[in-house]
């Protein structure tokens, strides 16, 4: 009977701790939410450089960011056929859908740049330029890829393949490799204006 007792004692103490984990996680992503919604309304006023750099690390906390990656590809797909159609309302609606779940987004807000462009809002679409930009020297700022050391820090795939395209590079294939516990993506990379091929190193924000 003790044992039984000790057993049963010991399993709702393992309950409590599990159940006070899933608290501190659901706290952590209310955190993060709210204070993404913050820095959202502050960028929308003005884009700087500190504020994209903690948008994009509060945003892979946020509780819906995992969920949104998933659809994130479908989402670019419908932007980009949009773009190519020149059809302009739809690549707006789309546009504003897509930011309103993922603001961090560098092919919504380029998608956004061009559309607005084309529909004639400059200011706006000049907006999405600056944010644009800052979207990538954020990355930037994380590291040169050049190594696992200094690798790039991306938000996920979506970013990463964005991020190197939008350099004008052609992604060619990648594998993975792990240290000390963290995953990099090993990205072959060919760059057309110099003929040449070369490595870049990514891992994800945590």
């Amino acid at each position: 009977m003790r044992l039984l007792a000790l057993l049963l004692t010991c399993l709702l103490s393992a309950c409590s701790s599990v159940q006070l984990t899933q608290e501190e996680i659901n706290d952590e992503h209310l955190e993060a939410d709210a204070r993404y919604t913050a820095l959202v309304q502050a960028i929308k006023v003005q884009a700087t450089l500190p504020a994209i750099m903690e948008l994009r690390q509060v945003t892979v906390l946020t509780d819906g960011f995992r969920e949104n990656s998933v659809n994130e590809q479908a989402v670019n797909q419908q932007l980009f056929e949009a773009i190519e159609v020149n059809n302009w309302a739809v690549c707006l609606h789309k546009t504003n859908e897509a930011l309103a779940s993922h603001y961090a987004s560098l092919n919504s807000h380029y998608a956004a740049m061009v559309c607005r462009l084309e529909s004639g809002e400059t200011l706006q679409s000049q907006y999405h330029e600056s944010v644009l930009n800052l979207l990538l020297e954020s990355v930037w700022s994380t590291g040169d890829g050049e190594s696992i050391d200094t690798a790039f820090q991306v938000m996920n795939t979506a970013e990463r393949n964005a991020f190197i395209e939008f350099h004008g590079l052609e992604f060619i294939k990648h594998s993975l490799t792990r240290r000390d516990g963290q995953d990099y993506d090993v990205v072959t990379i060919y760059d057309a204006k110099k003929d040449d091929t070369f490595e870049w190193y990514f891992t994800e924000l945590k």
